[in-house]
């Protein structure tokens, strides 16, 4: 049961990532995020520090609030954002994007059809949407928005291409939040024997424990991240990787 992780193991690859992955299980995880992100992701503390302030910011302004949640997998963190900016009176479009077209295909059937819709004029438009594409293919785009979120995705990147991915996202938001695990010993452990039962149908289970193996110490995620960057804990042992352009 004991690991320790003191090195990065970025060689293990999650079982959801495989593409031979059993549809069933690979659903199931999806449907499973809800639950577990709203439980351990710290997103709601990161929302009312640093996600509402800036949206009113940018309501004040006259303007729709959008959003690019990169690697959205099945769209939870997306739909719980889009909602609790409506919940605040605040108007957002957010698009959840990721290169796993099976992932954005469960998030439209799953996640959109309780988010409301609607559209403000023929340029502001507010709702959830989902899009199988990338980072690059949005900058070649020059799409922009106010702010670019990740949830568990830096960690699945190959180290040469996490900078440039960083970079992409700078190009496409005026701010960045990335949200990781902390690689630990002990977090290991506590989700080794924690975990509910209930969430071993799926991938979750054993993809947590290899994500563990394969994230970053706060050193780390300093050394690898460009200027401008900045790395700071959240607990219980995540990492929040933010950037914000310069006015």
């Amino acid at each position: 049961m004991f690991t320790l992780l003191s090195q990065r193991q970025a060689h293990l690859i999650e079982q959801m990532d495989a593409k031979d992955a059993d549809c069933k299980q690979l659903e199931q995880t999806y449907a499973d995020f809800y639950t577990l992100n709203r439980l351990i992701s710290q997103w709601k503390r990161v929302y009312a520090k640093y996600i509402r302030p800036h949206a009113k910011e940018i309501q004040r302004q006259g303007n729709v609030f959008k959003v690019c949640d990169v690697g959205c997998g099945g769209g939870d963190i997306a739909f719980f954002l889009f909602n609790w900016l409506k919940k605040d009176g605040i108007n957002a479009h957010i698009t959840g994007i990721d290169i796993d077209d099976r992932a954005i295909a469960w998030a439209r059937a799953n996640r959109i059809a309780s988010a409301e819709i609607a559209q403000v004029n023929k340029k502001k438009s507010i709702g959830l949407f989902f899009e199988c594409t990338s980072t690059t293919e949005l900058v070649c785009r020059d799409h922009k928005v106010d702010l670019v979120i990740n949830n568990h995705v830096l960690h699945h990147i190959p180290f040469e291409k996490i900078n440039p991915f960083l970079t992409e996202c700078a190009a496409l938001g005026t701010r960045v939040i990335c949200n990781d695990l902390e690689r630990s010993s002990l977090a290991y452990i506590l989700f080794s024997l924690c975990y509910p039962l209930r969430y071993r149908s799926s991938f979750i289970y054993e993809d947590g424990r290899i994500s563990l193996k394969k994230s970053f110490h706060k050193k780390e995620l300093e050394e690898l991240s460009s200027k401008g960057w900045r790395v700071q804990r959240l607990f219980p042992f995540r990492l929040l990787l933010m950037y914000e352009a310069k006015s």
